[in-house]
């Protein structure tokens, strides 16, 4: 993953334009911390989260910096509290909280009270948040499918049922003209199809009835 990669690598460049394209979306849908140890190890995974804690520690502290050993146990206290929530989510909770847009304002020292009971907390409330969104909007978008789907199959079948009646109209028809020119005569049978010319309803069958001229037979009335 391109996180892991800047982060194993110190790649500092990597790691801001990953920062910056960095949103709720992209966090919810990252690496979950439980998964990423299974994936890297224990080790790893926290030297990951040290190194993202020691970056921000560097800019923002007020204090003393971190020792390693503090960075270390902050980092495994994130893991052991959060293991269901990704590695994704420290990235954008500390850029958050550089930013301004968590915490009070006023008080950026990096430190275990801060991250574990305010700036965290703070930040998974908007991303549940933003999480009970998309549901919503997916389910909102799942139930329109649905309903488009089930449209589809209704229209389907009104269609075939339209059709079979428009076809059981025609059969009926045409039985009634096989019976009716049973009795004429070859000018009857053109009079007809006259007349059946000047009629809207009439004209659907006005081919059939012409073809009947090959079957009566008989000499034009005058």
């Amino acid at each position: 993953m391109q996180l892991m990669h800047c982060l194993a690598s110190n790649d500092e460049v990597g790691l801001i334009v990953f920062e910056k394209n960095l949103s709720l979306l992209n966090a919810i849908d990252g690496t979950k911390l439980n998964k990423l140890e299974k994936s890297v190890g224990e080790i790893n995974t926290i030297t990951a989260i040290c190194y993202l804690l020691n970056r921000f520690n560097s800019n923002f502290n007020v204090g003393k910096s971190l020792t390693q050993q503090q960075s270390a146990l902050l980092a495994s206290d994130i893991v052991e509290k959060y293991p269901y929530e990704t590695i994704e989510d420290v990235v954008l909770m500390l850029k958050q909280v550089r930013q301004g847009i968590l915490g009070d304002g006023k008080d950026y020292k990096l430190d275990g009270q801060n991250v574990l009971a305010k700036w965290f907390p703070e930040y998974l409330e908007k991303k549940y948040i933003e999480f009970e969104r998309i549901k919503k909007k997916e389910n909102s978008d799942s139930e329109t499918e649905k309903n488009i789907r089930s449209n589809a199959v209704h229209q389907f079948y009104e269609k075939r049922k339209a059709e079979k009646a428009r076809k059981e109209k025609e059969e009926k028809i045409h039985l009634e003209i096989d019976e009716m020119i049973q009795n004429m005569d070859r000018q009857m049978l053109e009079d007809t199809i006259s007349h059946w010319e000047k009629q809207e309803e009439m004209k659907p069958f006005l081919n059939y009835l012409r073809e009947k001229r090959l079957v009566v037979k008989g000499d034009y009335k005058f």
